[in-house]
């Protein structure tokens, strides 16, 4: 007894964290340059289940995107220091850091609805993130958000249940926008949808040394290095989780399993109920990630993804799921398993290939993904081609193990939402969903402040009831006024051309401008 206590305080005590850390940004802009600093530097790092752990000096060097004939400018007056150098709200002391901004996107365009309303949209919201001591790291971050979406994000949002239908009928009151969660207008037409819809976000940690932490709170996780990911995704909601991460022999092999509360908008009463805001079905949810990391190029990782039954929608089936083990289950309780495989490779400290292979074990459905990212050939130009491809059942439970129920949409009509590898009726995987092979090709540069963006989505849905391909395109460029914040002014273009055997094909042209704080993920893609 005396022997584990003292092994125990030595692996919490005995390595000191060096430095105040705080968890990695999930956001383009961001991601990108963390990603091309990773690729150059000789120290170990596992990198593959995110957000990680990272210095707040180091990240905030790396943010203001610095070339080797520019600089950025440090001003001496309140305003312009607050405007272009630091955080809005900036505590650091030597034990206590504490910085915060106010996070907003006004974004507008030359799109009008089937009514004459004009596409928008108007969050308005708050980031704080800090340390205490060289250990403790915390953050919050709250959106409140109305939106008027074009036609073809009004299909995806609004295909799973509309909040506009009178008479009570729960069950239709389960739409939720992509990478948000629950919707609800804020006028109703019965013509044309307008959304109401927050994110918020929350975590405390303790590390016990640059790679190893505890930590638990309200927020989302991404394992894998492309832009897509097969095994878990930040393009769903966020959820309750606690994450414990131990890391050994210097960073070369990584161990992370964290336990999840996630739900599906399925009520657990009945409709009779009447019209008040009712609990929603909830199931747990396991994610385990075992990452090896021989050298700072070469990394792969072994990836396992449970959701659980809940019993009287309050706690796990099996005690089983309290368990930091992996991989074996004895299958109480269990109701999708996903097993796969996720590995990058960077050659030349510029050139990196990734790719993921995934199986559920329970559905029956296999996902993979291979892409190359390209970091140059100058400074802070990143070029991406990725592959991806999902199977049928792939995030469905088939119930029997027979795989007859031949699964076409994220969410299909007739099946049970508790049945998906999902959280809110948002697979935790491709935001897309099943039965699709996709090309995506993105590129983005940044020269001081400007930078440009480019991305160019293919898919094929091969689904049984309605095929469809689908060309995505977006350009924008902009000025980026805050590194710290990452508060940009931006303008560009987005289109997309949906043709389909059951329809007559969407077509949306939609060019706006916006300003905006980028601190998270805000997936357009569909």
């Amino acid at each position: 007894m005396l022997r584990s206590t003292l092994i125990l305080i030595f692996l919490v005590y005995g390595i000191s964290a060096t430095a105040q850390l705080i968890t990695s940004a999930l956001n383009p802009e961001q991601t990108n340059l963390l990603q091309a600093y990773e690729a150059r530097s000789e120290h170990l790092k596992p990198t593959g289940y995110a957000p990680y752990l990272i210095s707040t000096v180091k990240q905030d060097s790396i943010f203001d995107a610095n070339t080797r004939n520019w600089e950025r400018k440090n001003y001496s007056n309140w305003i312009l220091r607050k405007l272009k150098n630091e955080h809005l709200f900036e505590v650091d002391k030597q034990d206590f850091h504490l910085e915060g901004d106010a996070a907003f996107n006004l974004e507008t365009g030359d799109y009008v609805d089937a009514i004459g309303r004009r596409a928008y949209t108007n969050t308005r919201g708050y980031s704080l993130k800090g340390t205490v001591g060289k250990r403790i790291f915390f953050q919050t971050t709250f959106f409140e958000t109305q939106s008027i979406f074009t036609n073809y994000m009004d299909s995806v949002v609004s295909t799973k249940g509309d909040f506009n239908e009178t008479g009570g009928n729960l069950y239709n009151d389960r739409g939720a926008v992509p990478g948000y969660g629950r919707w609800k207008p804020f006028t109703r037409y019965k013509s044309s949808y307008d959304y109401d819809y927050t994110l918020a976000t929350g975590s405390f940690g303790v590390a016990i040394n640059e790679n190893s932490f505890v930590q638990f709170g309200h927020d989302k996780q991404f394992v894998g290095y492309g832009y897509r990911s097969h095994l878990l995704s930040d393009a769903s909601s966020p959820y309750p989780f606690l994450r414990a991460q131990i890391s050994f022999w210097e960073g070369r092999v990584t161990y992370n399993s964290t336990w999840a509360v996630l739900q599906s908008l399925d009520p657990i009463v009945d409709v009779s109920y009447g019209n008040k805001e009712v609990m929603n079905r909830r199931l747990g949810a396991r994610f385990n990630y075992l990452s090896v990391q021989p050298a700072p190029w070469f990394s792969f990782g072994l990836f396992d993804g449970t959701t659980w039954t809940w019993r009287r929608n309050s706690s796990p089936g099996s005690i089983e799921y309290y368990s930091p083990h992996g991989f074996l289950y004895t299958g109480n309780g269990i109701r999708n398993h996903i097993v796969g495989f996720n590995g990058q490779a960077t050659l030349f400290k510029m050139v990196r290939t990734y790719g993921q292979f995934a199986l559920n074990t329970k559905g029956r459905g296999m996902a993979a993904q291979a892409g190359v990212k390209v970091f140059g050939p100058v400074d802070n130009m990143v070029l991406q081609l990725e592959y991806n491809k999902v199977g049928q059942n792939y995030y469905y439970y088939a119930q029997g193990a027979n795989g007859t129920v031949l699964i076409d949409e994220p969410i299909q009509t007739g099946t049970q939402a508790i049945d998906y590898y999902q959280n809110n009726d948002m697979v935790l995987g491709h935001p897309m969903g099943v039965a699709l092979d996709e090309i995506l090709i993105k590129g983005s540069y940044r020269l001081r402040d400007f930078f440009g963006n480019g991305s160019l989505n293919i898919v094929n849905q091969n689904s049984v009831s309605n095929p469809k391909d689908i060309l995505f395109l977006m350009v924008e460029g902009g000025y980026v006024v805050n590194p710290k914040s990452n508060a940009q002014i931006a303008a560009g273009i987005l289109y997309r051309d949906e043709k389909s055997l059951n329809n007559s094909g969407m077509k949306t042209v939609y060019p706006f401008i916006a300003i905006r704080t980028n601190l998270f993920n805000r997936y357009q893609d569909f």
